[in-house]
């Protein structure tokens, strides 16, 4: 086991014997608890033209394992760890696979694919400390937040994994990493990133909320150090417009190093924004819709612009016998339009899933799902075929 296995794992356990002694006899703080995840999925897909970027036709794997220790030090500060169990990335045996797939039809510059796994070790997904200023239960409330979070970008990326209608965010295992998720995420501007940040929240009423954060990243990661002196920059305000109805928008400034005429320019920087809508909430009773704009560009010299298009729809019928071992059912649909360079013809991805959830209890689902891919031009050839996956939150 490596270091850093060894110090996730020694944290978590010293948290899991703080919530423990809290629950015993320490009715104050500090006061922590113990959640977790446990995610199953198979596949089966027409993938056979793509297989030396996704792999094979068909798996068995885990998504997702994680166990979260959320803790409550003080009155005005809190502290979240979140490793993951699912094999994780150990930097020793990561490994990039790249593919030109799929060719424009009728010429044109080839669009160039990457997917990086590894197969080993533990990774460190959130790992943060919040500092309150301002009274508990009090209407407006600023917080400062140092350590490991997803950079704030993308309503759709910031909805928790516990429950997603569509299974995937982006394209999953077995598909081509072409969805706007996987776009915007491997030119910088999703997922997780170590740095800090400051949230002011102020409730509008019980259900309404108007929240600004800004951060500052070190723009290379989960885990990893900054490469430069530059840092990355990120803003999101969301507001509550209704009960049900929240709207929000994103704004990223991701710093890297390129090579520009064979001298490394350490300066570089790329842009995005997003702005998005969301109606209820995922696992909620009834109607649940998310719908965002992605724009931006790549993490290249040339900075050619990228755009990401992504809807989606999930009903939530409840059944009411408390008998039954059926809690719920859940159609859903997506619909995903990625483009990976806006002045190129024939290079535009497209993702369709529809999903049948069955829910046998509010943090316990069964989802198949239909997926198919295409890729604009008549020459290259989709991807279709089935996803399920088996999901449990505690």
């Amino acid at each position: 086991m490596n270091v850093q296995a060894r110090r996730i794992l020694s944290g978590t356990a010293l948290l899991a014997t703080i919530a423990v002694g809290s629950a015993s006899g320490q009715t104050t703080y500090p006061n922590v608890k113990l959640t977790g995840r446990l995610q199953e999925q198979f596949y089966y897909f027409s993938n056979e033209d793509y297989a030396a970027a996704v792999g094979s036709k068909s798996n068995f794997f885990t998504r997702r394992a994680r166990i979260e220790a959320r803790g409550q030090i003080s009155e005005n500060v809190s502290v979240y760890i979140q490793p993951s169990f699912e094999g994780g990335r150990n930097l020793s045996s990561v490994a990039t696979t790249c593919t030109s797939t799929p060719v424009p039809a009728g010429g044109g510059t080839p669009t160039l694919t990457c997917r990086t796994t590894g197969r080993s070790g533990l990774r460190l997904r959130d790992a943060w400390i919040d500092v309150r200023f301002s009274p508990e239960g009090s209407k407006g409330a600023l917080y400062l937040r140092g350590g490991q979070e997803k950079r704030p970008y993308s309503r759709y990326e910031l909805t928790s994994s516990n429950n997603l209608p569509s299974i995937e965010r982006g394209a999953g295992q077995g598909l081509v990493a072409r969805a706007s998720n996987d776009l915007f995420a491997a030119n910088g501007f999703l997922s997780h990133d170590v740095g800090a940040s400051l949230r002011y929240e102020y409730k509008l009423d019980d259900t309404r909320l108007v929240t600004l954060k800004v951060g500052a990243y070190n723009g290379q990661g989960e885990s990893l150090n900054d490469v430069n002196n530059k840092k990355s920059f990120g803003a999101r305000a969301t507001a509550g417009i209704y009960s049900k109805l929240d709207i929000g928008g994103s704004w990223f400034a991701h710093d890297g190093i390129v090579t520009v005429g064979g001298v490394p320019d350490s300066t570089w920087t790329n842009y995005a924004f997003g702005v998005d809508a969301q109606w209820g909430k995922p696992g909620d009773e009834g109607l649940y819709v998310l719908g965002e704009y992605l724009d931006g560009n790549d993490a290249t010299a040339a900075k050619n612009k990228i755009r990401g298009i992504q809807g989606l729809a999930a009903y939530n019928y409840r059944f009411k016998s408390p008998t039954s071992w059926l809690y719920a059912i859940e159609p859903a649909f997506r619909f995903d339009l990625a483009d990976p360079n806006t002045s190129v013809d024939n290079d535009r991805a497209t993702l369709i899933t529809a999903v049948l959830g069955i829910y046998m209890s509010s943090k316990a689902q069964l989802r198949v799902a239909y997926e198919r891919e295409s890729f604009q031009g008549s020459v290259t050839p989709s991807i279709s075929g089935i996803r399920s996956a088996l999901t449990v939150s505690f």
